[in-house]
């Protein structure tokens, strides 16, 4: 029995490539994903024997960080829930670095998922804009029904990697369809409307263009060129009709009086500060579901989600939940760094930058999906090739 699921081992790895990416776009079957993805490395395991994927220290680390986060609770039934969530993050980049693709075959999978998710998005996010003009013109459309912070995070880890696999390509066809898919993508982080977002994307997306050869010094410079080069088009253009919403909202950030988006998370901030300084190293537990007014514009914001990562690590937990996640943040990047040459591990550059830039004004990782994706694109760049 073992031998013929040997032999079909190639083909078992791509598939569990497939269900790991669409499983998290249903939002669902998250335990069941963490069963699959223990059988199959497993059976990897028993046949070639454990391979080190590289990150054991940090992986490891951060996992006991959120174990210690689930017994310093406020609310203990609330954290007995999130024992898989702990256990998905052990066991997906272990289990998903034990799978022996050839990159090849690896990124051809990859690029038709990935397409078809942004063909997908793209379509689904002009139909709705279509069928609500033009009285809710200018609303935060999102092809999924989730919250736009939550769908803005999925869509830039599937514009990084896109943008990287454009970055990469040498034969020019593939390169103008992936630059396609960039733009298609790009239009639809746009339509969200998340700020965050697109600070997080654009910086993702420059940090790559610096890397994407050994000659950084000149990508360096062309990057301050582009930027130049941006912010000029977007004064010369902020006052046209097509381009003023986007050039409102991104210059709302600097508003914070009256905006109350900018308000409540100046508060949130500050109150996650003073619970942090309560209980410094272990933090208070996962899923503070402790609530508190945002001020005069009306609504409760709750704890657990402060719209910042490093903020809810704090509170969460304390200086061993911060450093844990840094650890693993950082080593990811070294360990990037030393494998440039490798589009995957570029993307993966792409997506550790996109995080902690959009982390700091937004709770990604205690959003299920969020975590979920990272970690499983990571499993999958652990990957060993055959």
């Amino acid at each position: 029995m073992l031998e013929k699921i040997y032999k079909k081992l190639d083909d078992l790895g791509i598939l569990v490539i497939c269900i790991s990416l669409l499983a998290l776009l249903t939002h669902n079957y998250f335990r069941a994903l963490t069963l699959l993805l223990i059988i199959v490395g497993m059976i990897y395991i028993r046949k070639n024997g454990y391979k080190k994927v590289g990150l054991e220290l940090p992986i490891s680390i951060y996992v006991l960080t959120l174990v210690i986060s689930l017994v310093m609770p406020l609310n203990l039934k609330a954290s007995s829930k999130e024992i898989y969530r702990h256990l998905y993050g052990f066991v997906a980049p272990f289990m998903l670095g034990q799978i022996v693709i050839s990159d090849e075959k690896k990124q051809k999978y990859l690029d038709f998922i990935m397409r078809g998710i942004i063909l997908y998005f793209f379509i689904r996010t002009n139909l709705m804009i279509l069928k609500y003009l033009p009285s809710q013109f200018g609303n935060r459309y999102i092809p999924l029904p989730i919250m736009p912070v939550e769908f803005s995070y999925i869509a830039g880890v599937v514009a990084v990697y896109v943008w990287g696999r454009f970055l990469k390509e040498k034969n020019r066809y593939q390169k103008v369809l992936n630059l396609s898919f960039v733009l298609m993508i790009v239009y639809v982080i746009l339509q969200t409307r998340t700020r965050g977002a697109w600070i997080g994307l654009f910086g993702a997306y420059i940090f790559m263009f610096i890397l994407k050869s050994r000659d950084v010094l000149k990508n360096i410079l062309k990057s301050i060129s582009i930027i130049l080069g941006l912010v000029g088009f977007g004064y010369y253009f902020k006052n046209a009709q097509w381009f003023n919403p986007y050039y409102n909202r991104l210059q709302s950030i600097s508003n914070t009086t009256t905006d109350y988006s900018n308000t409540a998370r100046l508060i949130a901030w500050k109150i996650g500060f003073e619970r942090f300084s309560q209980r410094k190293l272990t933090g208070w537990g996962y899923k503070v579901k402790n609530s508190y007014n945002v001020g005069p514009l009306g609504g409760n914001q709750v704890l657990d989600h402060p719209h910042n990562d490093y903020v809810a690590y704090l509170v969460g937990g304390g200086t061993i939940g911060l450093i844990g996640y840094l650890y693993l943040m950082l080593s990811i990047i070294w360990k990037g760094l030393k494998n440039l040459d490798n589009t995957l591990w570029l993307v993966m550059l792409g997506i550790c930058s996109y995080t902690m830039i959009y982390g700091l004004v937004e709770t990604l990782f205690q959003v299920t999906n969020s975590l979920f994706l990272f970690l499983a694109f990571l499993g999958i760049v652990l990957e060993k090739n055959e």
